[in-house]
């Protein structure tokens, strides 16, 4: 029995240790910006985690997202600043670049239902 508890242990440290997945984090915030250009409000809702969809009845919290085209205008790139984990969320701050200018993008994503999905977003994030 005790032979297999030490790389049990080992197993779990090293995947608490893998840090963000910075791969599926930057596939999830160009998913998002596709779905805002094409106003797929459905594709949007999709991506939110349940909590967040809870914040606005039905797709309420989804549709508050067009306003982004609105204020920034079209979306044209970004990369992320910085990328941290903790626990089971990942926070990126995003550099983005959109038609009327730069924004700093705050996003916190987090693992529903073995997706990455928006839990928390800023488009006006100062740090």
């Amino acid at each position: 029995m005790k032979a297999w508890l030490a790389p049990a242990a080992m197993a779990l440290a090293l995947a608490a240790c893998a840090g963000p997945d910075v791969a599926a984090s930057d596939a999830a915030i160009a998913r998002f910006h596709a779905a805002i250009d094409a106003d797929d409000i459905a594709a949007i809702d999709a991506m939110l985690t349940r909590s967040t969809r809870a914040l606005r009845p039905g797709n309420a919290t989804a549709r508050a997202f067009r306003n982004l085209p609105r204020r920034h205008g079209r979306y044209l790139g970004g990369s992320a600043a910085s990328i941290t984990q903790d626990g089971p969320r990942t926070r990126i701050i995003w550099h983005a670049r959109y038609a009327k200018g730069p924004v700093t993008e705050l996003y916190v994503l987090a693992q529903e239902d073995g997706v990455l999905k928006l839990d928390s977003y800023s488009d006006d994030w100062r740090g």
